[in-house]
C-alpha cells in the first residue's frame, strides 16, 4: 500500500507542468474544423473554447467541441449555411435545440460528421443583484474570455490561425503551475453568479490543482448563494464531483466551507418531526466518504472481478449510498403500515436524485444494514447456503462488493469515532484489514459454493409439472411445492429433476 504525508481529507497537489503547445488533432477534428474554413461566408473567425483547448494542452481526450463565431451568431451562421449554394446536407443536420438559454443565446446546434457541436458568437455578459442570469451582448475575444469562470477554462483554439489563444494572459500560466484561478475578482465573480463556487472545488479536486489566495479567501458560504441557486443546479454540479476519483476532497471542502450543511440539512420546513442533531450527522456522512476513500486508495481491498467500480455512475451511486449511509438509522411514517428511512428522503428532496438512482442507492444502504446484522448470527447460521441464497436473491450478488465497502465503513466510524465530533484525519489500517478479513469470508464462502448467480436459479419443477404429478389443483399447494424444491436445490446443487418429483411425492 502506497503511503503518504497527506490528511485523509486532503489531494496530491499538482506540481508544475510541462504543457503540449504543439498538440495534434484527430482525424474528425481535422475534417470538422476544414468544414468551418470552407463554409465561411462572411470571413468569420472560428475558436473552440474551453475545455476542449485546456485537455489538449494537458494531454487529456476530449471531444466536446463548443464553436465560437466573431462576427455573428450561431443561428445566423446556420441560416447562411442553410442558403448556400453548395451540397453540404449529408455532411451535416440541423439539431433542433428546445433549450430556453440556448435559444436565448442564439445557440445553433449541429452535427457534423456524426458529432454534436455547438455553436455560439462570442459574448460578453452583465449581471444584476439577486439574479445569476445575465445581460447578454455580443463581445470581442477578450470580453468572452473575462466572463468566464476560471482561467483554464478561458483558453480558446483559433481554428483559422490553428494556435491557443489565452486573452487573460493567466491560463498558460495557471495551468502550468497547478493552479485555480479566476479571470477577475473572485469576491466580484462569485456575487456575479455562485454558482462558479461549486464548480470551482470541482474543477480544482478534478484536476488535483491549488486553489488560489484570492479564491480561498471568499469561498465561505453566502446568502446570495442559498437565495439565487436552485437546488437542480447544486444537484447537477455535485453529481459530476461525485462521479471524480477526488470526490472526498469535494465533499470535504464542501463541509469545511459550509456548503455541505445547507445542501444536507434537515430544519423545520421540512416538516419531518424528528430530532435531529443536523451537525453531526454531517460530520458523520463526511467521515464515511473518508474512509471509503481510503478504502478505494487501498489496492489491498476490493479487487474482485465482479466489482462494478469501473462503472462511472455506480461508482458516483455508491458514492452517494455512503454519503446518506448515517442517516438510515432514522425512519419517517410514510403510511400507516410503512416507514421511510430519511436517507431515501434527503436523496429525493435534498439532492433531487432520478428516481431510479435513488432506488439504486436505497438497494445498497439496505443490503449494507441487513449484511451487518447477518454477521451478528452464529457461525454455523451464517455459512448455510440457503441463508446466504436469500441475501444474494434480494440484493444479488454484483452489489456484494459495494455493500461490503459500505458495511465496513459504517463498522469502522462506529469503533473509531462514535460520537461524529471531530473529522477524521487518518486511518487505523490493522482494523479495516480486519473487518476486511470478516467479509471476504461470506465472499470467498459464495465463490466457493459456485453461488454468483443463485438469483437466477429456477425450479426444477414447474407448476404444470406439479398437476400432472400430483394431480392437484390447489394454487397454495402448488406454490408451497414450488418453494419447497428452490429451497432444496440450494441446498443441494446436484439434485435432479427426478429428485425433486421424488421428494414432493414423499410431501404429498
Amino acid at each position: 500500500m502506497e503511503t503518504s504525508n497527506l490528511k485523509l481529507y486532503e489531494y496530491q497537489k499538482k506540481i508544475p507542468q510541462e504543457l503540449n503547445m504543439n498538440f495534434s488533432l484527430t482525424e474528425l477534428e481535422q475534417k470538422i474544423f476544414s468544414f468551418f474554413l470552407r463554409n465561411n461566408p462572411k470571413n468569420s473567425i472560428f475558436r473552440v473554447a474551453g475545455g476542449w483547448v485546456r485537455d489538449k494542452l494537458l494531454s487529456i481526450p476530449n471531444d466536446d467541441i463548443d464553436i465560437t463565431i466573431d462576427n455573428m451568431t450561431g443561428q445566423e451562421y446556420i441560416s447562411l449555411l442553410s442558403e448556400s449554394k453548395s451540397d453540404i446536407s449529408q455532411i451535416y443536420k440541423i439539431i433542433h435545440n428546445t433549450n430556453e438559454k440556448s435559444s436565448k443565446l442564439q445557440t445553433a446546434s449541429i452535427n457534423l460528421y456524426g458529432k454534436d457541436i455547438d455553436i455560439v458568437n462570442l459574448r460578453k455578459e452583465e449581471y444584476t443583484k439577486n439574479s445569476r442570469v445575465p445581460i447578454i451582448t455580443k463581445g470581442t475575444p477578450e470580453e468572452d474570455a473575462m466572463r468566464r469562470d476560471i482561467t483554464i477554462n478561458c483558453l480558446f483554439y483559433n481554428i483559422n490561425k490553428k494556435c491557443v489563444e489565452d486573452f487573460t494572459n493567466q491560463g498558460i500560466s495557471d495551468l502550468k503551475k497547478g493552479m485555480i484561478n479566476m479571470p477577475k475578482d473572485a469576491k466580484i465573480s462569485f456575487d456575479e453568479d455562485p454558482l462558479r463556487i461549486l464548480r470551482i472545488i470541482r474543477f480544482a479536486t478534478r484536476f488535483n490543482f491549488s486553489l488560489s489566495e484570492n479564491i480561498v479567501n471568499n469561498l465561505f458560504i453566502s446568502d446570495e448563494f442559498k437565495n439565487i441557486i436552485s437546488r437542480q443546479r447544486i444537484e447537477k454540479e455535485f453529481s459530476k464531483m461525485m462521479e471524480n476519483e477526488n470526490y472526498y476532497a469535494s465533499v470535504y471542502i464542501l463541509y469545511k466551507y459550509k456548503y455541505l450543511d445547507y445542501i444536507l440539512n434537515i430544519d423545520e420546513n421540512d416538516k419531518l418531526n424528528i430530532n435531529i442533531d443536523n451537525q453531526k450527522m454531517i460530520n458523520s456522512a463526511v467521515n464515511l466518504i473518508l474512509i471509503k476513500s481510503y478504502i478505494d486508495k487501498n489496492k489491498d481491498y476490493f479487487n474482485e472481478a465482479n466489482n462494478d467500480s469501473k462503472n462511472k455512475n455506480n461508482y458516483k451511486l455508491l458514492n452517494y449510498a455512503c454519503l446518506l449511509l448515517s442517516y438510515k438509522n432514522y425512519e419517517i411514517p410514510e403510511s400507516k403500515n410503512k416507514s421511510i428511512i430519511l436517507s431515501k428522503i434527503i436523496a429525493a428532496k435534498k439532492l433531487l436524485l432520478p428516481k431510479s438512482d435513488i432506488n439504486d442507492i436505497i438497494l445498497k444502504i439496505e443490503g449494507e444494514n441487513e449484511l451487518i446484522n447477518f454477521l451478528k448470527k452464529s457461525k454455523e447460521e451464517i455459512f448455510k447456503r440457503y441463508n446466504i441464497s436469500q441475501y444474494l436473491i434480494k440484493y444479488k450478488y454484483k452489489n456484494l462488493v459495494d455493500i461490503i465497502k459500505l458495511a465496513i465503513c459504517d463498522e469502522y466510524l462506529n469503533i473509531k469515532n462514535r460520537d461524529n465530533n471531530e473529522i477524521i484525519e487518518s486511518i487505523d489500517n490493522d482494523i479495516i484489514k480486519s473487518l476486511y478479513e470478516k467479509y471476504k469470508e461470506i465472499v470467498e464462502y459464495i465463490k466457493k459454493e459456485k453461488m454468483e448467480n443463485i438469483e437466477n436459479i429456477k425450479p426444477l419443477l414447474d407448476g404444470k409439472e406439479i398437476i400432472k404429478i400430483l394431480n392437484i389443483k390447489d394454487g397454495k399447494k402448488i406454490k408451497n411445492f414450488l418453494d419447497l424444491i428452490l429451497k432444496e436445490q440450494i441446498n443441494n446443487p446436484n439434485i435432479t429433476k427426478d429428485d425433486c418429483i421424488n421428494l414432493i411425492k414423499a410431501q404429498q
